[in-house]
């Protein structure tokens, strides 16, 4: 794996748009995606604590390759249960990446 692939996303997912990430890895080889499956399982956990708000966005940290191959397996689903999904993380992403530009920037002022 590349430095690139290896970098950490930050997502805040719902418990209902991280069950749909999960429905649509569980559809891929198992040997594929059973590490990534229990790693979003495990973060998962969250939403079942006694105090947690069920609605409200948890974070979710994955590497870029494994939410590469989240992306791939949501365009196997049907676009009209998947199109709000993959534009709330289009949209996180490009926030992430205006971040890291703006420190990038910041820093080569000093």
């Amino acid at each position: 794996m590349t430095e690139s692939n290896t970098r950490a996303l930050h997502l805040y997912l719902t418990l209902e748009q991280s069950s749909l990430i999960l429905e649509a890895l569980v559809e891929q080889p198992f040997k594929v995606v059973f590490e990534i499956i229990g790693q979003l399982n495990h973060q998962a956990q969250q939403f079942y604590r006694a105090d947690a708000e069920h609605n409200a966005p948890a974070l979710f940290v994955i590497d870029a390759a494994d939410f590469s191959l989240c992306i791939k397996s949501l365009g196997e689903l049907p676009y009209n249960r998947v199109c709000n999904l993959v534009n709330n993380l289009h949209q996180q992403l490009q926030t992430q990446h205006m971040d890291v530009a703006t420190n990038v920037a910041q820093g080569s002022d000093r």
